[in-house]
């Protein structure tokens, strides 16, 4: 078995938008949503592969290093729409167990997987509420390809 890196950069390698762009281990990151095969009733998932494929990604993923009591608050707010929680938290405590989770850009990640990818470009965001407002940023160049 090679344990040789296999990185799927995006077009900002150092930073996007004013954050701090890292190359993260894709088996270490929780992806915080399931995976959506259709937006507005047409194919999304293999759309997205396809391009990143033919194009590699233009975008990183948007990931936060957060702790487990935080995951907790999000999964009672957004109950079934996020994904399972990742770990248990151990003898540290809620606030001390820490995970690298998505919120924009699951798709990407596991599509990153499923080509064979070993890491992934991440843009490094400070919480999960500033992630999730800068979704529309990363959204907007393909708003008229993937969302319409």
């Amino acid at each position: 078995m090679s344990t040789e890196s296999k990185p799927l950069k995006c077009e900002y390698p150092l930073e996007w938008n004013g954050f701090e762009v890292r190359e993260l281990p894709i088996e270490d990151i929780w992806q915080s949503v399931p995976i959506a095969e259709n937006i507005a009733g047409k194919p999304f998932y293999s759309r997205v592969k396809d391009d990143i494929r033919a194009n590699g990604m233009h975008f990183p993923v948007m990931c936060v290093y957060t702790n487990y009591r935080t995951l907790e608050e999000a999964k009672e707010r957004w109950s079934k729409k996020i994904n399972e929680l990742p770990f248990w938290h151990n003898t540290l405590g809620k606030h001390k167990k820490m995970v690298w989770s998505v919120w924009g850009g699951s798709n990407r990640l596991a599509i990153a997987k499923d080509l064979g990818y070993t890491h992934i470009d991440a843009a490094v965001l400070p919480s999960i509420g500033k992630a999730i407002s800068m979704q529309k940023w990363m959204r907007k160049p393909f708003e008229d390809t993937y969302y319409k």
